[in-house]
């Protein structure tokens, strides 16, 4: 049988027990959120706000991403939080509570806690959770 939210003419994942997980990335700087299951701190990845051809880009640009993500410490960051995240949702839905909320934040939200969410998204995605992923702070201090 199958299930569709007429609002949004797809299926949704609460009535097909399907588990419902929000990822954000978020800036410390900009204060930490109160509404998350999960909060974690990506602050110790390398940064590659230090790095002068990354700067100005974000956690989307492929260079960016490859940067923390291919260091041993974001590689075994990804693996982890993708099967406590697979974990954690799982239990939650079949409890009944409804979306899994995750936070995972840097410093300025641009950089290490975007890569990390996408990734982390990804890798939910190919374990059949329905994933939203949603960039706080994506767009502040981009000048710098």
């Amino acid at each position: 049988m199958r299930i569709v939210n007429r609002q949004t003419n797809r299926e949704t994942a609460m009535e097909c027990n399907r588990p419902e997980v929000l990822l954000f990335s978020f800036g410390y700087k900009y204060g930490t959120p109160l509404d998350a299951q999960l909060i974690f701190d990506l602050r110790a990845l390398p940064n590659p706000f230090w790095v002068a051809d990354l700067r100005r880009g974000n956690g989307l640009d492929a260079a960016v991403a490859a940067y923390v993500l291919e260091s041993a410490e974001g590689a075994r960051i990804l693996a982890l939080l993708t099967s406590l995240i697979d974990f954690g949702a799982r239990i939650w839905a079949k409890a009944g509570k409804g979306r899994f909320t995750v936070a995972l934040g840097c410093t300025g939200g641009r950089h290490r806690s975007v890569a990390m969410a996408v990734a982390v998204a990804n890798h939910l995605r190919e374990l059949d959770l329905e994933v939203t992923t949603w960039h706080r702070n994506l767009t502040c201090d981009a000048e710098n």
